[in-house]
């Protein structure tokens, strides 16, 4: 099988999952040249001084003029003005992918803006990140082990599809496909709704009186349970908008466990209890050992 190879791959957003294809794609000589393109002179000063990108582009347009391969690494708010510039490009051909935690948003915002480029758009979301962010995050074995979900449109080229995949496999990331919306109620349930959660119990003891004591206290099972509400707030204002359907859902769902567990307690049928917190914890036992 021939090596997989890009001539020029232009990332727009070169931040933690940016930076981090980035870095891996060079240490596999996967890649001729990096072009980057960020709002933050800092962190794209910094990209090109570490060796993550050989350019910085001024503006979007140029930085995709020569481009086998546009990775869309903005927060969701961006995507549609990123769409637009791209829009403007002389370079029909380019293969355009994402890295958003949603899919439907960016679908629609495609054949919004650009359905002329379909053939040529793989929506994607590597599973994969941290608290981190910015360039300084990047990692060149982030990907490593871990899922990538590419969700194809009607219109996508199979050649697309299979470079966007080869660029995942190429950073060590396992690839599956789905639908669009398939992929949204999925992650609704395994990833946004325990970011809203986990930002919902900070909240509700940040706003005890005895809310210092509280914290002083905390220990291993607050923190790693907490982890993820020290993850930007505006990013995961932006996913709640994009995927609101799917996470109201999957909220009144939440509650709805939350309100049966608080019956239980207030009427002492504590062995009712214990099945439900038993079962909870042979799912969640049974999943960790597979990993």
């Amino acid at each position: 099988m021939e090596k997989f190879y890009l001539e020029q791959l232009t990332i727009i957003g070169v931040g933690l999952i940016g930076g981090s294809v980035a870095t891996r794609l060079k240490r596999n000589s996967s890649v001729g040249k990096v072009v980057g393109v960020g709002r933050s002179h800092k962190n794209m000063a910094y990209a090109l001084e570490a060796g993550l990108i050989d350019e910085i582009a001024t503006d979007i347009r140029s930085a995709v003029a020569n481009a086998s391969m546009v990775l869309v690494a903005v927060p969701v708010k961006q995507v549609e003005s990123v769409l637009h510039e791209i829009k403007l490009s002389t370079n029909a051909h380019a293969i355009i992918t994402d890295v958003g935690s949603t899919k439907g948003d960016f679908t629609r915002m495609v054949e919004k803006v650009i359905p002329e480029r379909a053939g040529f758009v793989v929506p994607g979301h590597p599973i994969a990140g941290s608290e981190k962010a910015g360039a300084q995050a990047a990692d060149e074995n982030l990907f490593v082990g871990k899922n990538v979900v590419l969700c194809p449109l009607s219109q996508t080229r199979a050649s697309a599809l299979s470079a966007v995949r080869e660029l995942w496999q190429s950073c060590g990331a396992h690839v599956s496909t789905m639908s669009e919306d398939k992929h949204d109620k999925i992650f609704s349930a395994v990833s946004h709704l325990p970011h809203v959660v986990s930002y919902a119990l900070v909240e509700m003891m940040n706003r005890r009186t005895d809310s210092e004591e509280l914290f002083d206290f905390a220990a291993g099972g607050f923190r790693d349970f907490s982890r993820i509400a020290g993850s930007s707030s505006e990013m995961w204002v932006d996913i709640c908008r994009a995927n609101n359907e799917h996470i109201v859902d999957d909220v009144e769902s939440f509650i709805a466990s939350l309100e049966t567990i608080r019956e239980l307690l207030k009427s002492g049928n504590y062995g009712a209890l214990q099945r439900i917190f038993g079962a909870a914890a042979a799912a969640r036992n049974n999943w960790a050992s597979k990993q």
